[in-house]
């Protein structure tokens, strides 16, 4: 048996489904007059909601709302043109010197000292880690404000 009272949420539970409490949280709400009342409560308000009747429309409520709502076009909106010009021409730009270039880009790398690719590789891979635990942090920071409990 448990010395403290339970959470509201335990209490909730056990009014729900005894069998889903532990043991000693079951006892202690059996046992304790003040824990044994809000369950009864909360089971009074349990079966109090599952006895409403279920909402009937005399009206078509999908059909109300959908007449409302825009009619969506299929054109091309300006933001996907513009788009589409930077991918392409971002395409071109890195795909044309690889094409004009392509036999001799390998030797580019040959005459570099292996401690500069190493740097540069070092460099790069710190930046990567930095960047992806600066974005994670933004996203716990995101997730801390919308999570309400």
């Amino acid at each position: 048996m448990i010395n403290s009272h339970p959470t509201e949420k335990e209490i909730q539970q056990f009014a729900i489904d005894k069998s889903a409490c532990s043991a000693a949280m079951a006892g202690h709400i059996e046992s304790c007059v003040f824990c044994l009342q809000e369950a009864e409560t909360y089971q009074a308000l349990f079966d109090g909601i599952k006895k409403q009747p279920q909402p009937a429309f005399d009206f078509n409520l999908p059909g109300l709302v959908l007449s409302q709502l825009p009619e969506s076009g299929s054109r091309l909106s300006a933001d996907d043109i513009i788009a589409g010009f930077l991918v392409i021409f971002t395409c071109c730009c890195i795909g044309i010197p690889v094409y004009l270039f392509r036999k001799i880009i390998l030797n580019m790398f040959m005459d570099i000292p292996p401690f500069f690719i190493y740097a540069i590789i070092i460099s790069t891979t710190g930046i990567l880690i930095i960047k992806i635990l600066s974005l994670y942090k933004k996203y716990l920071n995101q997730m801390r404000f919308l999570n309400f409990n």
